[in-house]
């Protein structure tokens, strides 16, 4: 085998397969961590060097952390890349963008308890342990770790946060320009009706969703009612935590980025002395998801108002959704719009 141990830091657990219960070990440089916007297959290197080993391995081999890596959650298409490429202008922070296995494991954290789940309830919080232990090992000369998760995993948020240690950022925005967003792209429209059917299940689990169903709900809804359902967990874990926990609204960094930026550096302890290379980094120049293509602030504000005009009726639908529902749960209303 060309692969080392898992506990090499060089290599990451790249895949969970938990039907064949196997973890895919893959050795990914500084560069190529940096690089990459999606730890998925899309960062696969040409020749990359690893292979497949028994889950045990992952689990045996968790390493604790001295600093626990902090995360980046948010709900999807609000410029959670680019917070976090902006993290790295600290020389100090390793960011890891959207790990594979931690989507994987938010897929099947709402089956377990249930004869169908692949994972025990006591086996997947081990996992998930394991999981950031490993991520919170950056390769010198990085001293800590910011991970970003993939917006399917917000379910995961209450878990990580009563295991580790680490401070997380949730990240939004207003619903006007997230609709806006996804619904000039079918793409991301379809990311955020895929993401429909956990949240839907998140409100009805709080007692808020009684007589609402997906097949009865246009897109437009669906991406509303996605919006309403993370503003509300996003409320709820805030207040539950406290301190370890930073709301940040993605208009108002591009609003006033160093006062958002400060706000992010006193919350994870980085030198505020930093804000200003983060203010100067060019990834406020490119599209974060491909560095290569120029994309800035004033780029998008031309998409966003092209936007509001090719699709106003249907972000009509998406507002007129939210305000009927917090009609029906007035209680809701700072939670939501605050």
């Amino acid at each position: 085998m060309t692969y080392a141990p898992p506990d090499d830091p060089q290599f990451l657990p790249f895949k969970l397969d938990t039907v064949g219960r196997r973890v895919l070990w893959l050795r990914f440089t500084m560069e190529q961590r940096r690089d990459a916007a999606f730890l998925d297959d899309r960062a696969l290197p040409a020749q990359a060097d690893g292979g497949w080993l028994p889950l045990e391995s992952l689990l045996a081999h968790a390493p604790e952390a001295t600093s626990p890596a902090d995360a980046i959650f948010h709900i999807g298409h609000c410029g959670s890349t680019l917070l976090s490429r902006l993290v790295e202008s600290w020389p100090s922070v390793q960011a890891l963008r959207e790990p594979l296995p931690l989507r994987t494991l938010a897929e099947a954290w709402p089956m377990l308890g249930q004869p169908q789940s692949r994972l025990s309830p006591d086996e997947a919080p081990r996992l998930l342990h394991s999981l950031w232990s490993r991520w919170s090992q950056p390769l010198p000369p990085y001293s800590r770790s910011v991970v970003k998760a993939t917006s399917s995993c917000n379910g995961l948020i209450h878990p990580l946060l009563s295991q580790h240690t680490g401070r997380v950022v949730l990240l939004d925005m207003p619903l006007r320009p997230y609709l806006a967003t996804l619904l000039k792209s079918p793409g991301s429209t379809h990311d955020a009706a895929h993401a429909a059917g956990e949240r839907l299940a998140d409100l009805h689990a709080r007692g808020l969703a009684y007589g609402l169903a997906l097949h009865a709900m246009s897109l437009p809804q669906q991406c509303a009612m996605g919006w309403l359902a993370e503003r509300v967990r996003f409320d709820a874990i805030a207040r539950q935590q406290g301190g370890r926990v930073l709301r940040m609204d993605f208009e108002n960094l591009l609003v006033q980025p160093e006062h958002e930026l400060q706000r992010l550096a006193s919350h994870l302890a980085l030198d505020p002395a930093g804000v200003s290379a983060a203010l100067a980094a060019p990834a406020w120049g490119r599209y974060s998801k491909a560095q290569s293509h120029g994309y800035g602030r004033d780029d998008r504000a031309h998409d966003l108002a092209l936007a509001m005009q090719r699709h106003g009726a249907r972000i009509a639908e998406g507002e007129a959704w939210v305000e009927a529902f917090l009609q029906r749960h007035p209680q809701l209303h700072a939670a939501v719009t605050g």
